[in-house]
């Protein structure tokens, strides 16, 4: 079952982004890992954009456990695929695809900006070679120390930092080496 939440679905139900968060506290260790300052990016860019009607997220259930999850930016400036995950236990069985697919609609296209770091490439390489998506860039250290992020369909923009401060871990290096 797929849950959206967006700012009309929150508009008809004022509960939801309440639902929302509790069903993804299970994966927030994993959210951290991957993502360094994801806690200060969802509550300070990713929930308020969906309020804003700047962002949209996606849950998808099985018998009530969430099997994965969507964040997308859909901004006048910016189609981008934010956040993609699939718990290990519903892996390979196509719900990446259906993910993706369900990006591609929400964002109006089959090209969304996304990165994705060194270490998870071999994860989803297949998919992006599926999809046809063009590799643009590799930032050196953008999220993760000393970890290559790679860009997909276009370049990112400048990294953004929580409120109280830069966090190490984010801010390493702005340059974006294009790729040949």
């Amino acid at each position: 079952m797929k849950v959206v939440v967006s700012n009309s679905t929150i508009a008809s139900d004022p509960e939801r982004m309440m639902r929302f968060v509790r069903a993804i506290s299970d994966d927030m260790a994993f959210l951290r890992e991957s993502y360094p300052g994801f806690d200060e990016w969802l509550l300070g860019k990713a929930i308020p954009g969906i309020y804003a009607g700047e962002r949209t997220a996606v849950v998808e259930l099985r018998d009530s456990t969430v099997a994965g999850l969507l964040i997308v930016k859909h901004s006048d400036t910016e189609k981008k695929l934010c956040t993609l995950r699939v718990r290990p236990d519903f892996e390979s069985k196509g719900l990446g695809v259906r993910l993706f697919e369900t990006a591609f609609d929400l964002l109006g296209t089959d090209r969304p900006l996304l990165s994705v770091s060194k270490p998870l490439l071999p994860k989803f390489s297949r998919l992006f070679t599926h999809f046809g998506f063009s590799k643009e860039a590799v930032y050196g250290g953008r999220y993760l120390p000393n970890v290559d992020e790679f860009s997909y369909n276009g370049y990112l923009g400048p990294v953004w930092t929580p409120r109280g401060g830069v966090n190490e871990g984010l801010v390493h290096t702005y340059e974006a080496r294009q790729l040949q």
